[in-house]
């Protein structure tokens, strides 16, 4: 259910992003707004085909776009659980829940929240002698990289 709503998300993420292209085009003189027909060369005929494109983009992107990646970090988490609040701190996200086995962080600004379409929780698993990160690929293989290296044999 989760995948579904991530692409409904991302297909209209898309459309808004285009009419704001084709707004701020026609705004600044670069096209002439007559009518869809003066916009797209074959007139209303293209939108189906623009949506259809779009919904198959916003169909793949969530399998692309989220990720599980594995940090590997030295110590037990009683002992880096504060260093990982930190981490995730100055990185800009805060702490939204956390469980038995699992924490879950939020980003902080509602422009950056805005600009993730509010997909910007990572969730970090803790298993035996690494830590999972579930997100965002850009977020996730940010923060699993800044992870491993705080988290370093050469660091202490």
């Amino acid at each position: 259910m989760k995948y579904f709503v991530r692409a409904v998300k991302y297909f209209f993420y898309f459309v808004i992003l285009m009419c704001l292209i084709l707004a701020a085009l026609v705004l600044i003189g670069a096209a002439e707004y007559n009518g869809i027909d003066s916009l797209f060369a074959d007139g209303y005929n293209s939108l189906w085909k623009i949506a259809v494109f779009f919904a198959v983009i916003a169909a793949v992107y969530p399998k692309v776009g989220f990720i599980k990646r594995d940090a590997f970090v030295q110590g037990e988490w009683n002992d880096i659980r504060s260093g990982v609040a930190s981490f995730m701190n100055e990185r800009g996200y805060e702490l939204e829940s956390e469980g038995a086995d699992a924490v879950t962080f939020r980003f902080r600004g509602i422009a950056g929240r805005l600009s993730r379409m509010y997909e910007d929780r990572v969730t970090i698993t803790r298993e035996p002698e690494k830590l999972c990160l579930e997100g965002l690929r850009k977020d996730v293989m940010r923060l699993a990289a800044g992870l491993e290296n705080r988290f370093s044999p050469e660091q202490e």
